[in-house]
């Protein structure tokens, strides 16, 4: 009987694969060897360092021969990070193999890299298939979450860090950190400390922190990066041969709104413009260097300025369309300068708003010129229920038109029968027209069951049902597409019940609030007479740091003053706005609705002779005053007048 394989050679060379001394790990060359990419990459092919100049020195430090136990990367979106973390897991794999861990910020960011990015990977590159096997494989050891190696001599866990199993009962050598500032508490505590706590057995234990980061004072890649060396990279100027670092602040004086395509970055030794058409050769000569060389682990910061992909143009572009909206201006500091955003975290005082809107020429009950959208915010109390009516238009601009506080329980019929009269009720604008609500969102998470009841009577697409997301990280509007009960049974929504992102509305809401000029992008109007608690209670709470018993920062919102029924009544009905598309309706589109909406009742031709006939489509300069609405009953802000009208309590 013969064998196909010579047991003795067999064994021969297992022992001189043990035996023999790897050679030196170099991340760099193995990616230039073994990494390609696909259509999907703008410069697909075999990678080549010559192509991105800054990840070289990234990679060296990386390596198993480096001392830094932790590496930071900070940047823009989309920009060098997720290549540098895919190219470390599968060259250690190879050159090193061990057990590795590969950390996302849920569960459901951990299969989407999986099943995306890390598969392309996979099947691109030969020596991964050699060290996995194929694409199709049915090993039980080679699943989604849980690859190892064919040889049994590493592995990689991929997890989600909402899930303190995932981070338990492992031990590993080396781990990536991604998407490291969404990262939030779970139920068994900070997930980076339990992150970090899987490597802590390892002297020579080595941890990748990726992220873009978000807000200033609580992002996790922000602090990484500061402990760090916080290297930057240095480019010639083509002029002089100065080194400096691409800055925004050196950028942004330069963009002009008519010639975008015209900004460029000014060297600060010689003056001279450092233009785009520069940029190829002046990244290529570049260099890092450390800001705070002093720190033992590296971190590195990263943005679209140096992208071999993305053109200079479309950083001032993006600036132009992102100027004045602080949710906009949020993105563009994170994702394209790779820049924390400090969040507005207090109001103006309030007696400058009320001030600015006693002396305006707003009054309440008539929509303004330029409210295109009229939609409410409902908050319910024990005792009533108070509705916010604001108007809103393009631009970001708002303003409130009216208030009411219904007298009744939510539960009652009575409040029941006078919120549907809101729902009919009709205000008048300055073009003679009246106009109803567009759509009401009511606060949904106290007497949930009283709020759904009165809000079924109501088509979707008039009323909403919200609640605030305790998330300092949950978008504006997200759809709660079904809710488990305390039961444990599952209720769909019906596409009415939505979480509201309340902590970035109100330092958007406290941002706008500083612009005094009406044509502002964001400003918003308040009308006369409200009184002195209505902007007590809309600027009622401050943003506030501290941290959690793990030392990590924590955000919350704390209440300055003893009621703020004002402030998420203002909120909510933002929320209502962007379900109707405030955020996202284009140009044309407000233009359009701006013909529809804003124009005069009277169409008819008048007599072109008759000088006091008016001009049809004019617009009132300074709109009549209605006659004094009588507010509803228990109004906290007013009371009667002798003689009629209403006066402020104040």
């Amino acid at each position: 009987m013969s064998f196909l394989v010579d047991p003795d050679k067999l064994v021969a060379a297992v022992f001189a694969t043990v035996l023999r001394p790897p050679p030196p790990p170099d991340l760099n060359a193995w990616a230039e060897n073994n990494i390609k990419f696909g259509r999907e990459s703008p410069f697909p092919g075999d990678y080549s360092r010559k192509t991105l100049p800054l990840a070289e020195r990234i990679l060296e430090v990386l390596g198993p021969d480096h001392p830094a136990r932790v590496v930071t990367l900070m940047g823009s979106a989309q920009v060098v990070k997720t290549t540098i973390g895919q190219i470390f897991v599968a060259g250690c794999m190879d050159l090193d193999p061990c057990d590795m861990l590969y950390v996302h910020p849920s569960h459901d960011n951990a299969l989407r890299w999986a099943r995306g990015k890390w598969r392309q990977m996979r099947q691109q590159s030969d020596a991964m298939k050699r060290i996995f096997g194929g694409d199709k494989s049915r090993d039980s050891t080679d699943n989604l979450l849980y690859q190892e190696r064919r040889d049994g001599r590493g592995s990689l866990l991929i997890s989600g860090a909402n899930s303190p199993a995932s981070l338990s009962m492992i031990t590993v050598s080396r781990q990536v950190q991604d998407d490291l500032s969404k990262w939030e508490p779970n139920p068994g505590g900070d997930p980076e400390w339990q992150a970090d706590s899987r490597s802590a057995s390892f002297d020579q234990a080595k941890i990748l922190k990726l992220s873009t980061p978000l807000f200033a004072k609580t992002c996790r890649i922000t602090r990484a990066f500061r402990a760090g060396t916080q290297e930057r990279w240095h480019v010639p100027c083509p002029h002089c041969g100065h080194m400096q670092p691409l800055e925004w602040a050196n950028f942004q004086g330069s963009i002009d709104p008519e010639k975008p395509e015209a900004a460029h970055f000014t060297c600060i030794s010689c003056g001279c413009a450092m233009e785009h058409r520069d940029k190829s050769a002046m990244v290529a000569r570049g260099q890092w260097v450390a800001d705070n060389p002093g720190a033992r682990q590296p971190s590195f910061h990263v943005w679209r300025a140096y992208s071999p992909a993305r053109d200079w143009a479309s950083i001032a572009e993006d600036w132009l369309k992102a100027q004045g909206d602080p949710h906009a201006e949020q993105t563009f500091y994170n994702d394209v300068l790779g820049l924390p955003y400090d969040r507005a975290a207090e109001a103006p005082p309030w007696e400058e708003i009320r001030d600015r809107a006693n002396a305006g020429e707003l009054e309440r009950g008539r929509v303004p010129v330029g409210g295109l959208m009229l939609c409410a915010g409902a908050d319910c109390q024990g005792d009533r229920v108070e509705v916010h009516i604001k108007a809103f238009g393009e631009h970001l601009r708002r303003w409130t038109v009216d208030y009411l506080v219904i007298p009744h329980h939510i539960g009652t019929d009575e409040a029941r029968a006078e919120l549907d009269k809101v729902l009919a009720r009709t205000w008048p604008d300055a073009f003679g027209r009246k106009r109803s609500l567009d759509m009401l969102a009511i606060d949904g998470n106290a007497y949930t069951r009283d709020v759904f009841a009165w809000a079924k009577k109501h088509p979707w697409t008039k009323v909403i049902v919200v609640r605030g997301a305790k998330s300092d990280l949950a978008p504006p509007l997200a759809l709660v597409k079904s809710e488990r009960k305390a039961d444990g049974t599952v209720r769909k929504t019906q596409k009415r019940f939505f979480n509201v992102g309340v902590s970035a509305l109100k330092s958007g809401l406290y941002e706008h609030l500083k612009k005094v000029d009406p044509l502002a992008r964001g400003h918003c109007g308040y009308p006369k007479g409200l009184g002195d608690e209505f902007f007590r209670q809309l600027t009622a709470e401050v943003r506030v740091v501290k941290k959690d018993k793990w030392g990590h920062p924590q955000a919350f919102w704390r209440l300055d003053h003893d009621r703020n029924e004002v402030l998420d009544t203002e909120n909510y009905a933002e929320a209502a706005a962007v379900r109707c598309g405030w955020y996202t309706r284009l140009a044309e589109e407000w233009a359009r609705l701006r013909l529809e909406m804003e124009r005069l009742e009277d169409q008819r031709q008048p007599d072109l002779f008759d000088p006091a006939a008016p001009i049809v489509g004019a617009i009132p300069a300074h709109p009549a005053a209605p006659a004094d609405p009588e507010p509803p009953r228990a109004n906290p802000f007013f009371r009667p007048r002798e003689g009629g009208g209403w006066l402020n309590r104040d």
